[in-house]
């Protein structure tokens, strides 16, 4: 680690005023670190294509993502945002949308179909090999949502 002193000298009230007003401009200046806890879908259909601008304009905002499907605690962790998709949210967070409803769609290849009876509803999936995602803090598998015409 080095050493380094200053030798403090009289300024007068011009260069206080040169300086003031460099500090000022910081102040409009955003600068700093986001930490931002979030699943990968979301970081690529949501946050990249909004962060992207943004920090084009302000190359002084870094952005960092915990890549997390667990409900982490943000403020214990401590993150400055937390997104979810759907309505995943801790009893004590306030939420705020920042996409539209994302559509979601069960696939399946022509291979996997081949000699297989073709699903019609969501009850025919359980006589299918589906692939699911267990989160951390959810207890389990996480649930399917199936809507039809405003009907779950």
């Amino acid at each position: 680690m080095g050493v380094s002193c200053a030798r403090v000298v009289p300024a007068d009230s011009a260069t206080i005023d040169a300086e003031l007003a460099a500090l000022a401009a910081w102040r409009d200046k955003p600068a700093g670190t986001v930490r931002i806890s979030t699943h990968n879908h979301a970081i690529t259909t949501v946050l990249w294509p909004r962060l992207l601008p943004l920090l084009h304009a302000y190359p002084d905002i870094q952005v960092e993502f915990a890549v997390d499907y667990a409900m982490t605690d943000i403020v214990a962790e401590p993150f400055d945002a937390g997104v979810r998709s759907g309505n995943q949210l801790d009893k004590d967070m306030i939420a705020m949308r920042i996409s539209p409803d994302l559509r979601m769609a069960v696939a399946a290849s022509p291979a996997y179909l081949e000699g297989r009876q073709l699903p019609l509803s969501p009850a025919d999936l359980t006589g299918h090999r589906c692939i699911n995602l267990r989160l951390p803090t959810y207890g389990g598998l996480y649930a399917w949502e199936f809507e039809k015409g405003g009907r779950h």
